[in-house]
């Protein structure tokens, strides 16, 4: 299979490699030049975009969220595309409007680290890859996805756009800020703490550009996720200082926020 990725951070480059080690025929294109010389020496091709437009059976879109946008909204393409964005619905509706064969696409695989200091071919092993195609998308695009997915080594499974950034907003993209609480308050004393420490922390590690396309792209549904932290975390703040430890209990066991 011949396929196209824009973008070659973390996922992109990971994504590029796996393929390629999978026997695929990748061409790769970013902004960045270390990237690129980089996949370049991997076996892997690379050059001016639109020159490696043509011919492929797929286009994956890896770039930061505000270029994805920008590419469905100028961009002509003749075949399937598939991204790999953390939020769906906008990215949905522009390809939508503009009758892109589109598929919304989010593997839930991923690491601090950026560019090649982030590339790992088994980064997709076992974790699941959310695909949702768009109303143009054939039956061919939607097996031609499904054979990247499974050959990444992930789990393919299908979700509508609003059920997705509505979950992500609640088990990742919300979680970021409580992770960046708990970073301030153990400011300065990162020696003496232990792995509870380093995983509730990871996430608050996260590239900025793109916590802040989460907040851009998904910003209600992030923001009713804080207000349900808030709440929560106001009542456990008051049993506390109350000593109400029953009620304190009750909030703990609390399945529901």
């Amino acid at each position: 299979m011949k396929i196209l990725i824009i973008g070659g951070g973390s996922i992109g480059g990971s994504m590029a490699l796996r393929l390629c080690e999978r026997g695929y025929r990748v061409s790769v294109f970013d902004t960045c030049e270390k990237i690129l010389s980089t996949l370049f020496y991997s076996g892997i091709e690379t050059g001016p975009l639109d020159l490696l437009l043509p011919g492929n059976e797929i286009t994956v879109i890896a770039t930061p969220m505000s270029v994805e946008l920008e590419l469905l909204e100028s961009m002509e393409f003749n075949g399937p595309v598939m991204d790999v964005a953390s939020v769906m619905r906008p990215f949905r509706e522009v390809a939508s409007r503009r009758k892109i064969r589109f598929i919304n696409g989010h593997p839930m695989a991923g690491n601090e680290h950026s560019g090649p200091a982030g590339w790992d071919r088994r980064m997709f092993e076992g974790r699941p890859f959310f695909l949702s195609p768009c109303g143009m998308a054939r039956n061919s695009d939607v097996s031609t996805a499904l054979k990247i997915v499974n050959d990444l080594g992930a789990r393919p499974e299908f979700i509508e756009p609003a059920e997705h950034d509505k979950m992500l907003s609640r088990i990742s993209q919300g979680l970021y800020y409580l992770s960046r609480v708990a970073m301030k308050l153990g400011k300065n004393h990162e020696k003496y703490a232990g792995p509870g420490f380093a995983s509730t922390t990871r996430l608050g590690r996260q590239n900025r550009e793109m916590v802040l396309d989460m907040a851009r792209y998904n910003g209600d549904n992030i923001a009713e996720a804080l207000e349900k932290i808030e709440e929560y975390l106001h009542k456990v703040k008051e049993a506390i200082r109350s000593k109400d430890m029953m009620e304190l209990v009750k909030l703990i066991d609390l399945e529901e926020i």
